[in-house]
C-alpha cells in the first residue's frame, strides 16, 4: 500500500476500554427484581451482581467463557492459527447464552407473537432483570465483538505480510 494505510475497525485501546467499562458494569445490580423489593424482602438478596448471575446461574458458562479468554490471549501472544476460532466461539457463547437465551426464554415461553413482542413484556423484563443486566449484557456483547474484529484484523495482517 502505498500512503493510504487502512483504518483498522477494532483497535487495541478500544477494546481495552470496553473491557473496563465491561468488568465495572458487572458490579451493578444484575437481578433486581423491582416487585420483590416493594414487598417484605431481603433486600441484599436482590441486589446481586453481574458475578453473582455468572457464578450461580451460570457457572458452566461462565467457565467456558473464561477459558475461551484466555485461549485467546495466549493464541494471541503466540500467534496461533487457531485464534479467530476461539474469538468467534466466545461472541457466539457469550451473545447467545448470557444475553439472548436469557431475553429470548422469557419472551417466547407458549405466548403468541403478539404477546411476546408487546411492549408489556419487554417492560416486564426490564423491571425483573434491571438496568445492570442490559448494560453489562450489551457491553460484553460490544467487546466480544470487538476483540472477533481486532483478531480477524490480526489474521488478515498477518496472511497479507
Amino acid at each position: 500500500m502505498t500512503g493510504n494505510k487502512k483504518r483498522k475497525l477494532a483497535k487495541l485501546w478500544e477494546i481495552y476500554l470496553i473491557f473496563i467499562l465491561w468488568i465495572a458494569a458487572m458490579f451493578l445490580p444484575a437481578t433486581i427484581n423491582q416487585l420483590k423489593l416493594s414487598a417484605n424482602f431481603d433486600i441484599a438478596k436482590s441486589r446481586e451482581n453481574y458475578f453473582y448471575y455468572l457464578c450461580v446461574q451460570k457457572p458452566v458458562t461462565s467457565v467456558v467463557l473464561f477459558l475461551l479468554l484466555i485461549g485467546i490471549g495466549v493464541s494471541c501472544l503466540q500467534k496461533w492459527k487457531i485464534n479467530t476460532f476461539l474469538s468467534f466461539s466466545f461472541m457466539i457463547l457469550y451473545i447467545y447464552d448470557l444475553f439472548l437465551e436469557v431475553i429470548l426464554g422469557r419472551i417466547f415461553v407458549g405466548v403468541s407473537l403478539k404477546t411476546a413482542l408487546s411492549p408489556e413484556t419487554f417492560v416486564g423484563l426490564w423491571r425483573t432483570l434491571g438496568l445492570g443486566f442490559f448494560l453489562t449484557s450489551l457491553l460484553g456483547s460490544l467487546f466480544s465483538i470487538l476483540l472477533f474484529i481486532y483478531v480477524v484484523n490480526i489474521s488478515v495482517d498477518a496472511k497479507e505480510s
